[in-house]
């Protein structure tokens, strides 16, 4: 279409130029009129090509703007979900740090335990060893070592450190003599103040 009109335009610039050279040779006066509208038709070709390509840039432009507009909401999309995508690894990861604290404390908490009972278990052998108290009944010292097996039981479900020391007294013959059960239970103290040194199992980091 706009090449048509480029013809027309050129077609009637040719005939300006004919009808001028047709006056100058006394030509019919009708033929420099038509030559003259021919002109105002081309001009109006031109006119109308140059808004036929101003309608064209505007377009494009029209179109590259929306494809800018396209391409950074589809950018800033990408950044939300970066965003969210990061803080929720990051909370997902303080929710793990916060459990493995947990489980430490817990840790902590049920070897105090297992401490508790080697120490009254060594308080009741010590006893017995001095002197009979219980007047011919039976001896406490088989209920401490079943509360020593419960909470070194316990401990392991934590994923605590081992105790042999601790888990050899809780298995020992019930004719073991009061005195052998005590010096095994501060051995197995001993056992335990050690690892509370050296365990990481056992060491709760300090907050930030």
């Amino acid at each position: 279409m706009i090449l048509g009109y480029l013809w027309s335009a050129v077609g009637g610039i040719a005939g300006v130029v004919a009808a001028r050279a047709g006056e100058g040779r006394g030509a019919d006066p009708w033929s420099a009129v038509g030559g003259i509208a021919a002109v105002v038709a081309a001009g109006a070709a031109l006119i109308t090509i140059g808004f036929a390509w101003a309608t064209v840039r505007e377009a494009r432009a029209a179109r590259q703007e929306a494809s800018d507009a396209h391409a950074e909401e589809m950018a800033e999309q990408r950044r939300a979900l970066q965003a969210s995508t990061a803080a929720h690894q990051e909370q997902m990861r303080e929710r793990e740090r916060a459990l493995a604290a947990e489980i430490k404390l817990q840790r902590v908490v049920q070897l105090e335990r297992v401490a508790e009972v080697l120490t009254d278990l060594a308080d009741v052998a010590r006893i017995e060893a001095i002197h009979d108290p219980t007047g011919g009944r039976m001896s406490p010292i088989p209920l401490g070592l079943a509360r020593l097996r419960v909470a070194v039981a316990l401990l392991d479900a934590l994923g605590g450190p081992e105790l042999p020391t601790a888990r050899r007294l809780g298995g020992q013959a019930g004719s073991t003599p009061p005195e052998t059960t005590r010096s095994n239970a501060f051995d197995a103290l001993r056992e335990i103040e050690s690892l509370v040194r050296s365990e990481d199992r056992l060491k709760l980091q300090r907050p930030d």
